[in-house]
């Protein structure tokens, strides 16, 4: 016999009402008996499924099986009315999920992880299997997979990078640096994390999750930006421009009330420099540079963010001394 599509609707509906009662244990034994009833005619009406041989929709009907008994919190033992409910949910399923289970339930591949690096001075784009695309920049380290799972993880390792991500509802991807983790399902966003500087995850469009050990530190939105000492990750949330965000992808480094000390090291991975500094300085910049002036021209606009209170001194071999 084969129901209507609209009878067949309405039984899964009830069925579905049904099977919450029993789980919760308040059917009546009318309704256990009205159940099993229904649960015997979906099986005998349920069509087969494409591509699956008996042993494997036997497995997958384990499978839901063991997966409604877990969130129930029913023993192990298979009562008749279990099979029933195991067998109508292979039913209501199978179609559903069979491309999934079957997806899941082959050899697994392998993942490989690669590795993307950047000189002094250096930038890259990179394509990742899902069409995400990643701008690396200068004096970078970002390590990916060869292909995702049900995840996507990539780790920037050092550097900065403003990331594209394509959206993949029920796949999350996530960037791991240092110790946090930066969650997002599709938006656009930039982390910058050199070594000895604050790190910072600014975002341009979405929402971002920024995580530490299961703990949220921050949910960003568009504009908005998280700074984080790394000596003891106390942080900050700032709104900012989009430009201050991903400025250097536009060839430009962006100083919003950046220390200089900071400034000094950013300069150190996009041109072939060493700054040494005679005495700490405690001060804030703001500004933009062009990345195509030549370092001359760079000293000379640090004097100006500086009201000329810095004495920048040529040491030889890109060396510079810094006095105040």
């Amino acid at each position: 016999m084969q129901l209507s599509h609209k009878r067949h609707t309405l039984i899964r509906s009830k069925i579905n009402a049904l099977i919450g009662k029993y789980l919760d244990g308040k059917a009546t034994p009318e309704e256990e008996q009205l159940l099993t009833h229904w649960l015997d005619a979906l099986a005998e009406d349920a069509p087969p499924a494409t591509g699956q041989d008996p042993r494997s929709r036997e497995q997958l009907r384990r499978s839901i099986l063991k997966v409604i008994k877990q969130r129930a919190g029913h023993p192990a033992t298979m009562y008749p009315i279990w099979k029933k409910m195991a067998a109508a949910a292979a039913v209501l399923l199978l179609v559903g999920i069979g491309s999934w289970w079957m997806m899941n339930h082959r050899p697994s591949q392998k993942i490989a992880w690669l590795e993307l690096r950047t000189a002094i001075g250096e930038k890259k784009m990179l394509l990742l299997p899902d069409s995400s695309r990643i701008w690396l920049g200068a004096n970078a380290v970002l390590k990916y997979p060869d292909h995702f799972t049900d995840t996507r993880q990539v780790q920037l390792v050092s550097g900065e990078a403003f990331f594209d991500i394509a959206p993949a509802p029920g796949q999350p991807f996530s960037v791991t640096t240092d110790s946090l983790q930066v969650q997002v399902l599709g938006t656009s966003f930039h982390i910058r994390a050199y070594p000895r500087q604050l790190l910072e995850i600014g975002v341009s469009t979405g929402k971002v999750s920024v995580n530490k050990g299961g703990q949220v530190m921050g949910i960003l939105t568009a504009n908005q930006l998280l700074q984080v000492n790394r000596n003891n990750y106390t942080f900050s949330q700032l709104s900012v421009s989009s430009p201050d965000i991903n400025g250097w992808k536009q060839d430009k480094i962006v100083f919003d009330n950046m220390p200089v000390m900071d400034a000094l090291l950013l300069l150190e991975n996009y041109y072939p420099v060493k700054f040494h500094v005679k005495r700490a300085i405690d001060r804030q910049i703001s500004g933009s540079l062009n990345m195509h002036l030549t370092i001359a021209q760079i000293i000379n606009v640090l004097e100006d963010l500086t009201d000329h209170q810095l004495k920048i001194t040529p040491a030889g071999a890109g060396n510079y001394t810094i006095d105040q």
